[in-house]
């Protein structure tokens, strides 16, 4: 499952991760994002793989999504490899999320989709969907900036994404392959094949 910001669930929300029988939670955002949580730990287990957009310009200054994606695709190669790897070898269902979902989060299960065959056009309106989930926050966020030019870079990372992370998939694809890449950043292949399996309801 592709999720939000899962340490902000409400205590039904907390019941219902656990009826639904999510065996494992894997948490993209660095220590510093989940440090400022402030609520209690989630009740079902939780292994991070940070990706920290800050050390990257073009990932933190947000020029396009496209070049944010690229930069955070290619330098946290290895954390996304392990965020794979551990999806596959989770007992289903599992979960992965980052602060919105869409960016970290959103490679990663676009990865996952591309290695089962899914469209690119299918994982960009799957991606698409983050964007009409946190629509009603957007106003708030770009209130709450602290000057103007924090304002206009929240407004360039508010753009709609359209085929961007279909794209970026493509370009990884056509120049390296995905696969080989996770494979090359130490991703199990057993595991991959496994959440490929799932993925396609094989399993």
């Amino acid at each position: 499952m592709r999720a939000d910001w899962l340490p902000g669930l409400t205590d039904a929300g907390r019941r219902a991760l656990v009826d639904y029988g999510v065996s494992l939670v894997v948490d993209l955002r660095p220590d510093r994002e989940h440090e400022d949580d402030g609520v209690d730990p989630l009740p079902v287990p939780v292994v991070r793989q940070g990706m920290d957009p800050c050390p990257l310009p073009a990932a933190w200054d947000w020029h396009s999504m496209r070049e944010a994606y690229l930069a955070l695709a290619d330098h946290y190669r290895a954390e996304l490899a392990q965020a794979l790897t551990l999806l596959g070898d989770a007992d289903p269902p599992a979960a992965v999320h980052c602060a919105g979902g869409r960016d970290r989060t959103g490679i990663a299960c676009g990865m996952a989709l591309w290695l089962a065959g899914v469209e690119p056009d299918v994982i960009a309106a799957d991606h698409a969907l983050s964007d009409e989930n946190w629509a009603p926050r957007n106003d708030a966020w770009l209130a709450a900036a602290p000057d103007e030019q924090e304002r206009e870079r929240r407004r360039r990372i508010l753009e709609p994404p359209g085929r961007t992370l279909a794209d970026v998939l493509e370009e990884i694809e056509r120049t390296e392959g995905i696969r080989n890449r996770l494979v090359a950043a130490g991703a199990d292949e057993t595991a991959l094949d496994r959440l490929v399996t799932r993925l396609r309801g094989e399993a």
